[in-house]
């Protein structure tokens, strides 16, 4: 118990530690997010806060990953890490391509998805490699997803999905944050009652260093995550549950962010079909913001939606 607070709070105290210079520094030169024009009007105001604040839990959860797991000796920790980098990166050269642009238009769609299915076909293997699909049981299993090839296609898919989830998620001050990091949480409660101690060390540090940058995030944002967090941070959800052989249960400990996908599918799809809106705008937080809702008060309701469907994830 004193081993996991000290993970927790030690990932908190250094994800604070680097998040502030990068607040500070982006404050002194004024790169400062660019707003969407097409988005709910509330937010133009919100033009010009500094961004790419998730450089810092990035930098967290890899020095303490590095210091607290002998991942030289558990290599799907090092595939997990290098996963976790590598959306990191295509979330860092995204931002800096809209700051330096100044307007909302970083890497192109196909970029975007390209080096993403690129990341996690690598991950994927070396999974596959290691036999992960081997020890596949249950439902998925008698899918045939034993099967390497659709084994990595399911990997891919999960990855991929997770992480424009939650990018799409990172819409409201302190949204994001606040449910990846309740996320993380049965992680780590799972990694724990399978006795899995190096899943469990690396849930508790995204999860500290995560919630550690709400409090730059709260409502009224001083910094945003940036994309360089939201996308790193989904990778690493999915690659958590994949580790853990926990794959269905990410649909309800990441619901939210499920929600938050499908309210665009659904608003696409149903717009082509009826040439009508399904929702007021997508995704689902900007319908609640149309429809009257202060900010705080959407972004605690999907706090508390995260904890209940953690709770029923890690059942």
């Amino acid at each position: 118990m004193i081993r996991t607070l000290f993970i927790f709070f030690s990932s908190m105290m250094v994800s604070s530690i680097f998040i502030f210079p990068i607040f500070w520094l982006f404050n002194l030169l004024k790169l400062g997010q660019p707003i969407r024009e097409e988005g709910p009007t509330t937010h133009q105001k919100k033009s010009g806060t500094p961004t790419m604040g998730g450089v810092g839990i990035v930098l967290a959860i890899l020095i303490l990953v590095l210091i607290l797991i002998n991942i030289e000796f558990h290599l799907e920790y090092l595939a997990l890490l290098l996963l976790f980098l590598a959306y990191a990166a295509m979330g860092l050269i995204d931002d800096l391509l809209k700051i330096f642009r100044r307007q909302n238009l970083g890497l192109t769609f196909w970029q975007k998805i390209l080096l993403q299915i690129s990341a996690a076909a690598i991950f994927a293997m070396v999974i596959t490699l290691m036999g992960y699909n081997l020890t596949l049981s249950g439902f998925l299993a008698r899918l045939g997803f034993a099967n390497p090839y659709l084994y990595q296609l399911l990997l891919i898919f999960m990855i991929v999905g997770s992480a424009n989830a939650t990018n799409l998620t990172d819409g409201l001050d302190g949204l994001l944050a606040g449910c990846a990091g309740i996320a993380f949480l049965p992680f780590a409660y799972l990694a724990g009652r399978l006795g899995v101690g190096e899943a469990l060390t690396f849930s508790l540090i995204a999860a500290g260093a995560t919630f550690a940058f709400l409090f730059y995030n709260f409502p009224k944002a001083k910094v945003f995550m940036g994309d360089v967090g939201s996308l790193a941070l989904g990778a690493l959800l999915a690659g958590l549950a994949i580790i853990l052989h926990k794959e269905l249960r990410l649909i309800f400990i990441g619901g939210v962010f499920v929600l938050e996908a499908l309210s665009v599918i659904l608003q696409v799809t149903w717009f082509k079909l009826f040439k009508k809106r399904l929702f007021k705008m997508s995704p689902l937080h900007h319908h609640f913001e149309l429809s009257g809702w202060p900010e705080i008060k959407i972004v605690l309701m999907f706090w508390l939606v995260a904890i209940f469907l953690g709770i029923i994830g890690s059942w």
